[in-house]
């Protein structure tokens, strides 16, 4: 997805241009449309351009990793990136919007002489963020004075956001890490998100911890009354955090007041205070080789096979693998692993009702073959301590 584009030969990025524009890609010359920010399968896709015609294309090779303007102007193949500092403030921009559309969202805007790459500023002061906040991403810049620059606008009532490329994943950022004016005031987090780096490590294990499964006996299970009540049987993530508590996707057993047990999947959405979005389906003791069959399948179609390209496939979204579920009579549930027309992997549980379908999508990355595996071996000791 491009994030440079040129009008009347000055360079611009997608937050400063109309939605209807048209845009000249610095590459190719050929004309690029802007795409509005936008949510897909559950992923947020920051506003970008995209070329109206992308036949045609020779090789393209950058240099040092990075597609700089030097290296667009030298010809060949759209990268479909840019600067990778102008890259950053441009999904950053489009976050900002997102999570705070009653706000005013600036590109290198100032407070008193300092110029943010971006700056948010509210109409009136907000908890815990004060008048605003500055987003200062970095970028192979290391002369940077943070302590003096983050003091700036704390003093003058603005949170503080230091943005690296760790913090980006395709077109969205995390922005946990948002140093705010008000501090004393209650976290809306949960864990250490949030928190300066040096309360993380200060707070993180000092020796690597070691896990032992250990099978609960029946007899033990037993004793419990549970009934009319849900139990957890096992929980696992479906991809990496930046900390081993800030996954936003995961897949967890648990058995239902009926006594039957489940699986769910779900989700939660980028942003502070982001909605969850899950799906819970009934499972059967057939199932479990049937979950382990699609790690299996999942791992090698998504994670080590090649994938066809875009011109290639028949339908923009390509399906990876799936898994049928027993189900019951009257409800239809499945696992699905499929290919996004941005060649991201995108996993979903559904289920079919009568004539509605409850569905939950996320991206994933290889963690999910891991979490699949350990759940599906789980769930078989769960059936054995259930007979």
């Amino acid at each position: 997805m491009p994030y440079l584009g040129t009008i009347n030969g000055k360079r611009v990025i997608p937050p400063q241009v109309e939605n209807n524009a048209e845009v000249t890609c610095p590459v190719c010359e050929d004309p690029m449309g802007v795409v509005k920010s936008h949510e897909r399968g559950g992923a947020f896709i920051s506003r970008h351009f995209r070329h109206h015609d992308r036949e045609d294309q020779t090789e393209f090779t950058t240099t040092h990793g990075q597609s700089t303007f030097d290296d667009l102007g030298s010809g060949g193949k759209c990268p479909g990136e840019s600067d990778v500092h102008l890259k950053m403030k441009s999904i950053a921009y489009a976050r900002l919007k997102h999570d705070f559309p009653d706000a005013t969202v600036e590109l290198e805007s100032g407070v008193d002489e300092r110029i943010a790459d971006v700056l948010l500023t509210f109409d009136e002061p907000c908890a815990p963020y004060g008048n605003g906040i500055a987003i200062e991403a970095q970028y192979r810049n290391e002369g940077k004075d943070i302590d003096g620059v983050t003091e700036h606008y704390l003093e003058r009532g603005y949170s503080v956001a230091w943005l690296y490329e760790d913090d980006f994943s395709g077109y969205d950022v995390d922005l946990s890490g948002l140093h705010t004016v008000w501090p004393c005031a209650l976290p809306d987090r949960s864990g250490l998100e949030g928190y300066p780096d040096v309360t993380r490590w200060l707070r993180q294990e000092k020796s690597p911890s070691v896990k032992l499964e250990v099978p609960i006996p029946g007899e033990f299970w037993a004793s419990f009354d549970k009934s009319g009540e849900w139990v957890q049987v096992a929980h696992r993530y479906l991809r990496r955090g930046r900390f081993s508590h800030s996954s936003r996707a995961w897949v967890t057993i648990s058995r239902s007041p009926t006594g039957q047990l489940t699986i769910q999947i779900g989700k939660k959405d980028w942003g502070f205070g982001g909605d969850k979005h899950r799906v819970t389906v009934q499972l059967e003791r057939s199932d479990c080789e049937e979950l382990r069959s699609f790690a299996t399948e999942l791992e090698h179609e998504g994670f080590e096979s090649e994938h066809p390209s875009a011109d290639e496939r028949e339908e923009s979204w390509y399906d990876l693998t799936t898994a049928w579920f027993v189900g019951s009579q009257n409800v239809t549930s499945w696992l699905s692993a499929s290919l996004s027309p941005d060649d991201e992997i995108v996993l979903s549980l559904g289920k079919k009702t009568g004539g509605d379908t409850d569905r939950v999508s996320l991206q994933i990355d290889q963690t999910a073959v891991g979490a699949l595996r350990s759940i599906a071996d789980l769930l078989e000791q769960a059936f054995e301590l259930e007979t």
